[in-house]
């Protein structure tokens, strides 16, 4: 009888999990051609309660599916690789190729989160590192045991013995990092701490815009952060370019290739929501390609989920 009792514990808990999700309105497509058809999910790389629990539609995607692709391999040899290539080759620390202005704010900002921080966690990273450390600091800080969204839909897609892959090797991802420039990733770690300092909270009102699936509300919010400050305009454009254009691009040809060669497997394609989004998003890619895209909260008046 206990274990029975636990049983029931275990079904009910499950079942709170994928049907009362935070996500209102989920970023998720269905994309047809001819006979074929397969899905696009929208993630938030962020690690809060609100995106532990997925999205109904979603889970019945992943259950229908044969294969869940995410933006990279999500598995602890790929964690362990990336730690790999997120540090410098040399034996200089931090404050010898920083300027020393950008140090202390960086030092004083690990202070005011935690005075047991130190700045020497950031000794051997490369600067682009650093700036994406420091991003998410505080919300890892604060759910140290939380995941991803991308690792929630991967973990539960092995769970059900689906085939689960990236579209791109990690590599590929960090890789681009390298192509800018030291002063580039010192101008960029100028501006996360300059958004880092304000009182606006960058983090939550992007979650907020991403809960509601609102899609030109992110992107107008995600155009309002960029292209205002001249000294940085040069750099935010050479970002666009490297780690949304041409990846999507990248993303939409290996998507048709594998649609056109995957003997009609049922596949989910789950990335940051903004390679959906906008011009020269994946959406826009592959509707070149002759494919239809319409959004799962038009899907079911249309007939097609």
């Amino acid at each position: 009888m206990k274990n029975f009792k636990i049983l029931i514990l275990l079904i009910l808990l499950s079942t709170l999990l994928f049907s009362q999700g935070h996500i209102d309105n989920p970023f998720l497509w269905k994309v047809t051609k001819n006979k074929q058809e397969f899905y696009l999910f929208g993630t938030m790389h962020l690690q809060v309660p609100e995106l532990q629990i997925l999205p109904k539609s979603l889970v019945e995607v992943i259950k229908r599916s044969d294969v869940v692709y995410t933006e990279i391999p999500m598995d602890i040899s790929t964690q362990l690789h990336a730690s790999r290539l997120v540090m410098r080759g040399d034996s200089r620390k931090l404050k010898e190729i920083i300027p020393n202005k950008i140090y202390k704010e960086i030092v004083w900002y690990l202070y005011k989160i935690n005075p047991k921080l130190s700045i020497t966690l950031f000794d051997k990273m490369k600067i682009w590192g650093v700036s994406s450390s420091l991003s998410s600091l505080k919300t890892q800080l604060k759910y140290p045991n939380l995941r991803a969204i991308d690792k929630v839909i991967y973990d539960y897609a092995k769970s059900k013995r689906k085939k689960v892959l990236g579209i791109e090797t990690i590599a590929e991802q960090l890789g681009i990092m390298d192509k800018f420039t030291q002063q580039e990733q010192i101008i960029a770690l100028e501006q996360s701490l300059m958004q880092l300092n304000e009182k606006r909270d960058y983090i939550n009102e992007l979650k907020g815009f991403y809960l509601k699936g609102n899609g030109p509300k992110l992107m107008n919010f995600i155009e309002s952060m960029m292209f205002q400050i001249p000294k940085y305009k040069r750099l935010e454009e050479k970002f666009m370019t490297l780690l949304l254009y041409q990846r999507n691009l990248i993303m939409a040809k290996r998507i048709d290739s594998l649609i056109k060669n995957g003997s009609h497997k049922n596949y989910l394609f789950a990335f940051g929501v903004m390679h959906f989004l906008g011009k020269k998003s994946v959406n826009e890619y592959l509707k070149s390609y002759g494919y239809s895209v319409v959004r799962a909260s038009n899907v079911k008046q249309h007939g097609l989920f």
